[in-house]
């Protein structure tokens, strides 16, 4: 496994909306979950985690193993909701409180809505970047709208 070259990816995440859209009423977190991770053969989870009081708990998910659930607020993704802002970790080994639920996952992107963390980890170094992020929030705004 490689990082992918940002027109591959594009495509890949281009093809993922599309498939996503055709659930139509049907669009929920499990779908996107589910199809998502099976497109992209570096991740090692693509989930979501609720804020409940001051801790996050695991929502829809699919990944190699369980996540951790709850988890405090200290992490990629607690930090991501406090501040409201996307955060991309290149090596989640460097970020401090990250919260190693899978040793393999390598890289991570977390991306706060509503209550909700759009979580997905890799397991190649410095994975994700401003396309990730692109298109996670156009899946998520199919969430919302």
């Amino acid at each position: 496994m490689d990082k992918l070259q940002s027109d591959i990816k594009e495509t890949i995440y281009q093809e993922a909306i599309s498939k996503i859209k055709k659930f139509e009423n049907e669009i929920n977190l499990d779908r996107i979950s589910n199809t998502l991770y099976d497109m992209f053969e570096n991740w090692n989870f693509c989930g979501f985690y609720i804020k409940k009081g001051n801790q996050l708990e695991i929502s829809s998910y699919k990944s190699d193993q369980i996540p951790c659930s709850p988890i405090n607020m200290d992490g990629v993704c607690g930090k991501s909701i406090i501040s409201k802002n996307t955060i991309i970790v290149a090596n989640v080994n460097e970020f401090p409180g990250h919260i190693e639920c899978d040793p393999n996952s390598k890289s991570e992107i977390a991306i706060p809505f509503s209550n909700y963390v759009f979580d997905i980890d890799s397991k190649e170094f410095d994975d994700f970047d401003e396309i990730d992020e692109k298109y996670l929030k156009k899946i998520i705004d199919l969430i919302i709208v």
